[in-house]
């Protein structure tokens, strides 16, 4: 595990410590690292969508790198409304499955 050291403003300390009062966490580095890990899941699902909308990237390998199912994968393309799954992105996926 790396070390991270960041410095906070007053204003996100702040609510940071409301919603560790609200949601009971005592242990604020765990706390952080969940916030962390979700955001950084969502920002990936942001790109990855990208990617594929624009069609530099199959449904496929998004999944991979997102490290989700193609389910998934397909289940976040249909909520941000990307269509970049067409017939050149099926074969290239098909192709990537069977390597």
């Amino acid at each position: 595990m790396k070390i991270l050291s960041v410095r906070i403003d007053d204003d996100l300390d702040e609510k940071l410590r409301f919603l560790m009062a609200r949601l009971k966490k005592k242990d604020k580095s765990s706390y952080i690292r969940q916030l962390l890990e979700k955001s950084l899941s969502e920002e990936m699902f942001v790109v990855l969508c990208n990617q594929v909308g624009e069609k530099n990237m199959s449904a496929w390998k998004a999944a991979e790198k997102a490290g989700v199912s193609l389910r998934k994968m397909m289940e976040e393309l249909k909520k941000r409304n990307v269509s970049g799954y067409d017939e050149q992105a099926i074969k290239e996926d098909i192709e990537y499955a069977l390597d």
